[in-house]
């Protein structure tokens, strides 16, 4: 029978010249979307596109939950803040996936809904190699 991944376990950190937080106390959902691009090597009288692959990139996002005071959220997630993410949807038990995403913060962004508590969301886009490997 397979087994799940269950979002409780999620450990999720951004670590930034200011130290290290944690967002898996707050977080709501994480998103995690590596791509490629492709260059188009089609000539002459090929009847298909081909393609060779070439720069990869990523990107991730997190909406969390805001908490009274929380000037800290503020000032890690401020826009263009570098830093790397750290995504372990399953913990930190050893063979476990580690995702570390060294990116720049897209800046907060807020909801203040009227009756329903104040979301907080943030997009990071990558700056480099991101490692995807196990603890």
């Amino acid at each position: 029978m397979a087994e799940f991944i269950a979002g409780p376990t999620m450990v999720l950190s951004w670590i930034y010249s200011g130290g290290t937080v944690s967002l898996a106390g707050d977080y709501r959902t994480c998103s995690w979307n590596p791509s490629v691009n492709f260059v188009d090597s089609s000539a002459g009288s090929d009847l298909f596109v081909q393609r060779l692959t070439a720069l990869k990139d990523a990107t991730a996002s997190v909406t969390l939950v805001a908490q009274t005071g929380g000037t800290v959220i503020n000032t890690a997630l401020a826009p263009g803040v570098g830093g790397t993410l750290i995504i372990a949807p399953e913990g930190t038990a050893t063979g476990k996936r580690k995702i570390s995403f060294p990116c720049y913060s897209d800046g907060a962004s807020y909801d203040h809904p009227y009756s329903d508590i104040v979301a907080i969301s943030c997009g990071f886009t990558g700056n480099g190699t991101h490692t995807d490997g196990v603890y």
